[in-house]
């Protein structure tokens, strides 16, 4: 068996262990599970019975001593017409004696003494009778409740609505039910055998369910709680495999990315941009290093994409940021009338709270945004949605300073529509159409021409990437290409170094006379 059906047998057999194990958990909690199915059911039968006589208390506190059954009859019985469950009412005056019914107008016979005893002994005045309708003769359950007049109100109910709504709440469970009204069962019906059973008596009625659970509701228990172990079984499995992944990958590129996040181990270089009409420096790109103990330097083209994958680029453009910050505000001498750029993922400048982020780092020094140049790459599709966020972030952060450069142009695909969506002022044009050029018969001149043109048309400021011999130089120069960047002038170099050239520019600088173009010495840094 390969490793592959290896991983999957453990992954299996970790997800089936801990199902079970989850489903076991659940038995002890059954008992707690069908007595409170029992107790909602009596409520639930209480509630229905509240309703109803809140209704006809509203109609008994209308009736006044004095009224004949012939005065009221018409609204009792629409009172009837609109209740559930009711199928016909009495109503009896303080001696006890009922006077007018739904079914026959003017009656004339006595309430019961011991139900008169249980509505005094009541502290709602409220009782349930199980017995022959005085009226009709038909078995019923009589609800029973008087004002504190001593008027009141006989109401019959069908017994299998009560044991109806019982029996449907709980048999979806797996539940039989016996349903008794002073202590007399309502519906008897055969009860199969049962492993437990409980009794519940309704506060406020004398109205007692008793459940009987079997082997079924167990069943449908576990069925209904399968979620749960499902749950539970890929959480443990999660656990246990990421448990095994996390000893696996301790040393893994990923794990050292991570760890040299956390651990300050990344650092922050800084490549100069140059006028080169005046070989003075205008501003620097901020690029981001990793020389990690064990891997060594990795590359960015590979730690970047990384990055994005793994979800860690966010903190590492806010950590380029801080440090971007730091430099500035330590260093406004030097960078007094210079910049420097940071590039943005899409995944990041598209989060709809990136800009408040980036005004919250630079909180305390909300001026030095203006010294910032976000660079974000046309490479890439985005949605509609991402758009929107997209230009809401750039355009609130160039309303504060920020400027935003089109980094690589040329290279995507969203071409002059990206361009026109969003507060560009600067446009990079990228290393791929320069490293060719070597004189003005070269087949890349033509499209340096088109992006200058356009740049102009827009009014953006061009600066031309990865320049390194000094035949691309002047035929920039002729194209009338003022700003560079690239290795020809210098190298990306730790920030230290760059803050000194930059001090030296910045003292030699009323003592140099303009000149067309002088490569400064990379070897003296």
């Amino acid at each position: 068996m390969d490793i592959k059906y290896q991983n999957i047998a453990k992954t299996s057999f970790y997800f089936a262990i801990s199902f079970f194990f989850s489903m076991a958990m659940l038995i002890p909690f059954t008992p707690h599970h069908y007595q409170t199915l029992t107790e909602d059911t009596s409520r639930l039968v209480e509630t229905r019975l509240e309703g109803i006589q809140s209704r006809f208390d509203r109609f008994l506190s209308e009736v006044r001593p004095e009224q004949s059954c012939d005065a009221i009859v018409r609204q009792l019985r629409q009172n009837v017409f609109e209740a559930d469950w009711v199928k016909e009412a009495a109503v009896f005056n303080k001696e006890n004696r009922f006077y007018c019914s739904t079914t026959d107008g003017d009656v004339s016979f006595r309430l019961y003494s011991t139900i008169r005893q249980r509505l005094n002994d009541d502290p709602n005045l409220t009782t349930l009778s199980y017995s022959n309708s005085a009226i009709t003769q038909v078995q019923s359950i009589m609800l029973i409740f008087s004002n504190k007049e001593d008027a009141g109100v006989s109401l019959m109910i069908p017994p299998h609505f009560i044991y109806d709504l019982v029996e449907t709440n709980l048999s979806n469970h797996g539940i039989q039910a016996k349903v008794e009204v002073i202590k007399r069962d309502i519906h008897p019906t055969n009860i199969d055998s049962s492993i437990a059973k409980v009794r519940i008596q309704s506060n406020t009625y004398p109205l007692t369910i008793t459940s009987y659970i079997g082997y079924q509701f167990y069943l449908r228990f576990m069925l209904s709680y399968l979620w749960f172990g499902f749950l539970m079984a890929g959480i443990t499995t999660i656990i246990l495999l990421s448990i095994k992944h996390k000893k696996q990958s301790q040393r893994s590129l990923e794990y050292s990315l991570s760890s040299a996040l956390k651990n300050q181990h990344l650092h922050v270089h800084m490549q100069p941009i140059v006028n080169q009409n005046t070989n003075e420096i205008v501003g620097c790109e901020s690029l981001l290093r990793w020389n990690d103990p064990i891997e060594g330097n990795v590359s960015p083209a590979i730690f970047i994409p990384l990055a994005e994958s793994l979800g860690l680029i966010e903190e590492l453009t806010y950590f380029v940021l801080r440090k971007v910050l730091m430099t500035l505000k330590s260093n406004q001498d030097v960078f007094e009338s210079k910049y420097i750029s940071v590039n943005i993922s899409r995944n990041v400048v598209s989060n709809s709270n990136f800009s408040n982020k980036v005004i919250s780092i630079f909180k305390r020094h909300p001026e030095i945004l203006k010294q910032v140049v976000f660079e974000v790459t046309e490479d890439g599709e985005c949605s509609d949605a991402d758009m929107v966020k997209i230009r809401d972030n750039l355009t609130k952060l160039s309303n504060m300073g920020v400027r935003v450069a089109i980094d690589d142009f040329g290279t995507g695909y969203a071409g002059l529509d990206f361009v026109r969506q969003f507060p560009f002022s600067i446009l990079k044009i990228d290393r791929v159409f320069v490293k060719n050029i070597s004189d003005e018969s070269s087949f890349g001149i033509p499209l340096l021409e088109s992006m200058l043109q356009l740049s102009r048309t827009l009014g953006m400021q061009v600066i031309v990437e990865g320049v390194e011999y000094e035949s691309q130089v002047k035929i920039l120069s002729k194209l009338g290409v003022d700003y560079i960047q690239g290795f020809y002038f210098y190298k990306p170099m730790p920030i230290n170094l760059t803050v000194s050239l930059l001090r030296q520019q910045h003292f030699e600088s009323d003592n140099v006379e303009e000149s067309s173009f002088s490569t400064p010495k990379c070897e003296q840094l």
